[in-house]
């Protein structure tokens, strides 16, 4: 770092270690309730984190199942949020060398208050490994680089990269393009599952589900045909476009953005053999008999979050290390159309509307 950097630095951990050991956060009161406290402990960081003060989040399912406790309670005071967008105010020795600084603008995610009580995303503050995020161009809001450094577009990542074996976008293409089925195109995963498809390989044909009314919305983001998932034929459809449209090997790549309410029952009749992911479930899916003989795995983007999942671990950090370019180069952007509102005390009620299922096609988004 340059003198005047390091000077910098100095007088900001001063500041902080002085003025600003507690913090204002949005935590869990009891199962289902959340509250705002103004008590809540600022991070310490570790040579190889950065301390991010967060100025805008998004929200996804995941954080009002956490609240519900449906994965486990969590203890009354601890932390809420996944997506974040925001500047480092504090970075690590570690951290510094893989070319992070104060000032910086970044993004990323975090398990909001599983993997640490005092760490979550809808708060001041929040600590992160600089492998988890990535730099914010100039020309991206936080709130959109929230929306893009969140759960949606990495659990698309994953799988599409780096389970589906999809081409990477920065990597030569193959001769041939295979078809993929994104199943539930106009959730959070799907929209950016479709965008992240043709960013791959613009050759890739993208089939996906949604309800009538985001058919227009799936196919802005390069969905090449969309079907009603309500039909009780989709799936039969399905497999007659693929074969009407020279896919004699019919579809043997998927991706289930749903996961449940027999889904991935619909999604494997749909394609002929091959392999589908589908998103962390309660009910076992692997080593079952599915239709076509489609093999399905399970994927948990917080497996990227572990540095003891050597493999998942150095996927992620590739990707983040190539996303700011992705932005600049390739017009790579959010793929979600943003509903903003501003303040930790207006998320509460955000998450109820995602519980009770009054969100479609967009994603609720905060500025803090």
């Amino acid at each position: 770092m340059s003198g005047k950097t390091q000077a910098t630095h100095i007088i900001v951990l001063t500041l902080h270690s002085a003025t600003l050991n507690i913090q204002r956060a949005l935590v869990v009161e009891s199962n289902g309730k959340a509250k705002i406290i103004t008590s809540k402990a600022y991070p310490t960081i570790s040579p190889e984190e950065v301390i991010v003060n967060i100025k805008a989040v998004t929200l996804n399912p995941t954080d009002w199942k956490h609240l519900e406790g449906i994965r486990g309670a969590l203890a009354p005071d601890t932390s809420l949020g996944s997506d974040f967008a925001g500047d480092i105010v504090e970075v690590g020795s570690e951290a510094e060398s893989k070319g992070f600084k104060v000032g910086d603008a970044v993004a990323g995610f975090t398990r909001g208050g599983a993997l640490d009580k005092d760490n979550g995303s809808f708060q001041e503050y929040i600590k992160m490994r600089a492998e988890h995020v990535w730099h914010k161009p100039a020309t991206l809001s936080y709130e959109d680089a929230a929306s893009m450094g969140g759960i949606a577009l990495s659990t698309a990542v994953f799988s599409l990269l780096y389970r589906l074996g999809l081409p990477k976008p920065w990597e030569p293409k193959p001769e041939k393009a295979a078809p993929i089925l994104i199943w539930a195109g106009s959730t959070s995963v799907g929209l950016f599952a479709i965008r992240l498809a043709k960013l791959c390989d613009p050759r890739i044909p993208v089939v996906t589900t949604a309800s009538p009314h985001n058919f227009e919305l799936v196919k802005a983001r390069g969905a090449d045909a969309v079907f009603d998932y309500k039909d009780p034929q989709v799936s039969k459809k399905i497999k007659e476009w693929a074969a009407e449209n020279g896919y004699s090997e019919g579809i043997r790549l998927g991706l289930d953005c749903i996961s449940e309410q027999g889904s991935t029952a619909l999604v494997t009749e749909a394609m002929s053999g091959g392999l589908l992911n589908v998103l962390m479930v309660v009910s076992p899916v692997e080593g079952k008999s599915w239709s076509n003989n489609v093999e399905v795995k399970r994927i948990f983007v917080y497996d990227v979050l572990d540095p003891n999942n050597a493999q998942d671990f150095a996927d992620i950090y590739e990707w983040n290390q190539h996303l700011p370019s992705l932005v600049t180069e390739k017009h790579f952007g959010n793929a979600i159309p943003l509903d903003l509102s501003n303040g930790l005390e207006n998320i509460p009620s955000g998450l109820e509307k995602l519980r009770s299922g009054k969100v479609s096609g967009s994603k609720l988004a905060y500025i803090l």
